[in-house]
C-alpha cells in the first residue's frame, strides 16, 4: 500500500499534519504561555502603580477608611487572591483575603511605598494572583487546536476516500495491464467510476490494447508466414546443396578418372611389353622358365597396382558419411598417390611435412574432397604459368593447444588481388567453361565450415598461393 499512489498521499498527509500541529502545540506551551504571564503582571503592576501615590497620601493623613474602600474596589480582579499592606515594622495596615475553588500557580508581587514629598519609605504593598486566566486562555487555544486537528482529520477522511476511491481504478487499470503483460490475453477493462478523466483513461487504455491485439495476431501470422518461408529456404539451399556437392563430385570424379588413365598408362604398357616379349619367345621357342616367371610377376605387379588404383578410387567416392576422429595425415597421402602420376607428367613436386600429431572429427571422404579440390587447384595454377616450368606443391601440417592448421602452398603465382575475395564464390572460376565449374573452392568451403566446423581462407606468398584449413584438435 506504501507504494501506491494513495499510500503516498496518506503518508504525505500525517507528516504534514504532524509537522504543523506538533510546532504550534510547543509554541503555545511556550511563548504563549509566558507572553500571557507577563501580560497579567503587566497588569498588576499597573494597578499598583497608579495606586501607589493613593495609598502613599491616605497614609500620610491618615485616613484608613479611605485606605481599605479604595483598596477593595481597585484589586476586584478575579485572578488576584490575597492584598495586604505592611508598615516599617511589618505591622498590619491593611489585609483582604479573595477566595477561588481552583487555584493554579501562585505569583506574590511586592512593592515598597515611598511618601513623594519626603521620599520616605512608608509601608510595602504585597498582592498575590494566580494564572488561572493564563491556564484558561491555554485550555482554549488547546481546545481549538484540537478542534482543527479534528477537523482537518475529517477533511482528510474525506479527501483520502475520494481520492482512494480514484485511485482505486487507476490501480485496478495498472493491475489489469499488468495481468494482459504475461497471460497476453485480457477481457475489456470496466469502471462505473464516473470521473471524466478516469473514463478517458480507461478508455484508451482498452483502445491500446486492442489495437496492440491486433499487432500481436498480425505478428504471430507473419510469423508463421516467415516460419513456412524460413523452411522452405532451407530446404531448398539444401536441395541446392546437395545439387552443388553432386557436381562438386561427378567434377571430382572427371579429374580421377583422368587421375586413373594416367595412373594405368605405364602399367599397361609394361604389361603389354611382357606380353609381347612372352609370345615372341614363344613363337621362337626360346622362352625359358626363368623369363616367364620375370614377365609373369611384372604383370602381377602391375595389375596389382592399378587394382589398388581402383580401390582407392572407390574408397572415394563411397556413401559413407559417418563422423569419426581420423589422422588427417592419411587421406592427403591418399590423395596424393591417385595425382601422383598428373603431377609427375606436369613436372610437380609435392611434399607433405608433419610438425604434430593429432586427430581431426568428420567425415574422411568429405575431408579428402576438400584436399582433391585444393591439390588440383595448385595444379591448374602452376600448369597455367606461361613458361611451363612445372613447380612444387607443399603441404604443411601444425598445431597449437586447440587447433590443427593445414596449409597447402603452390608456386603458382598466386590469386590477383582483384578476385581474392571471390574464389569461394559458386559458379566463379578463372578456368574456361570446358575446363572448369566454379564450384570446387566453394563447395570446399561449405565442407569444412559446416561439417568439419573449420574455416578456410586464402592468402598469397612471394611464389604463389596459401590455402588453409583451421580445425579443432584432439590430442
Amino acid at each position: 500500500m506504501t507504494h501506491s499512489l494513495i499510500g503516498k498521499f496518506a503518508w504525505v498527509f500525517w507528516l504534514l499534519f504532524i509537522a504543523v500541529i506538533a510546532p504550534i502545540f510547543i509554541f503555545i506551551q511556550i511563548n504563549v504561555s509566558s507572553s500571557l504571564n507577563e501580560s497579567e503582571k503587566a497588569k498588576i503592576e499597573l494597578v499598583t502603580q497608579t495606586l501607589k501615590p493613593i495609598i502613599s497620601t491616605y497614609l500620610a493623613f491618615d485616613q484608613q477608611e479611605m485606605l481599605s474602600d479604595t483598596m477593595r474596589t481597585f484589586f476586584q480582579n478575579p485572578n488576584i487572591l490575597d492584598v495586604s499592606l505592611l508598615d516599617s515594622d511589618k505591622k498590619v495596615i491593611f489585609e483582604q483575603h479573595y477566595p477561588h475553588s481552583h487555584i493554579h500557580e501562585t505569583t506574590t508581587f511586592s512593592t515598597p511605598i515611598i511618601d513623594p514629598i519626603s521620599h520616605q519609605y512608608q509601608a510595602t504593598l504585597n498582592i498575590s494572583y494566580s494564572n488561572n486566566y493564563v491556564h484558561e486562555l491555554q485550555t482554549k487555544l488547546f481546545m481549538q487546536i484540537i478542534f482543527l486537528s479534528l477537523f482537518a482529520l475529517l477533511i482528510f477522511a474525506i479527501t483520502f476516500w475520494y481520492f482512494r476511491k480514484q485511485f482505486f481504478v487507476l490501480r485496478q487499470l495498472s493491475n489489469w495491464m499488468g495481468n494482459y503483460t504475461i497471460d497476453k490475453y485480457s477481457e475489456p477493462f470496466k469502471s462505473d467510476n464516473p470521473n471524466t478523466e478516469i473514463k478517458t483513461i480507461t478508455s484508451s487504455a482498452n483502445k491500446m490494447l486492442e489495437s496492440i491485439e491486433n499487432y500481436r495476431v498480425q505478428m504471430e501470422q507473419i510469423n508463421i508466414g516467415l516460419e513456412h518461408r524460413v523452411e522452405s529456404e532451407i530446404i531448398k539451399r539444401r536441395e541446392k546443396e546437395q545439387l552443388l556437392i553432386q557436381q562438386s563430385r561427378l567434377a571430382a570424379m572427371g579429374e580421377m578418372i583422368e587421375s586413373i588413365a594416367h595412373q594405368w598408362r605405364q602399367p599397361l604398357n609394361i604389361i603389354g611389353l611382357a606380353v609381347a616379349d612372352i609370345n615372341v619367345k614363344r613363337a621362337l621357342g626360346l622362352i625359358k622358365n626363368d623369363d616367364f616367371e620375370k614377365n609373369t610377376t611384372l604383370i602381377n605387379n602391375n595389375l596389382a597396382f592399378m587394382s589398388n588404383t581402383i580401390d582407392d578410387f572407390r574408397n572415394f567416392f563411397n556413401k559413407n558419411k559417418e563422423s569419426v576422429y581420423f589422422d588427417p595425415i592419411q587421406p592427403i597421402q591418399e590423395i596424393f598417390n591417385l595425382l601422383g602420376e598428373q603431377l609427375h607428367y606436369a613436372n610437380i613436386s609435392y611434399f607433405v611435412h608433419k610438425e604434430c600429431e593429432g586427430e581431426i572429427f568428420g567425415v574422411v571422404n568429405e575431408f579428402k574432397q576438400v584436399i582433391l579440390n585444393l591439390v588440383n587447384n595448385a595444379k591448374d595454377a602452376i600448369k597455367s604459368k606461361s613458361d611451363r616450368s612445372g613447380g612444387v606443391i607443399d603441404v604443411t601440417l601444425r598445431c597449437d593447444a586447440t587447433h590443427i592448421f593445414i596449409e597447402i602452398s603452390d608456386t603458382g603465382g598466386g590469386v590477383p588481388s582483384a578476385i581474392v575475395e571471390r574464389i569461394f564464390e559458386p559458379y566463379f572460376t578463372t578456368k574456361l567453361h570446358s575446363k572448369g565449374t566454379g564450384i570446387g573452392l566453394y563447395m570446399s568451403k561449405v565442407i569444412v565450415e559446416q561439417h568439419l566446423e573449420g574455416t578456410l581462407s586464402v592468402s598469397n606468398n612471394d611464389v604463389g598461393a596459401v590455402f588453409t584449413l583451421t580445425m579443432a584438435l584432439r590430442r
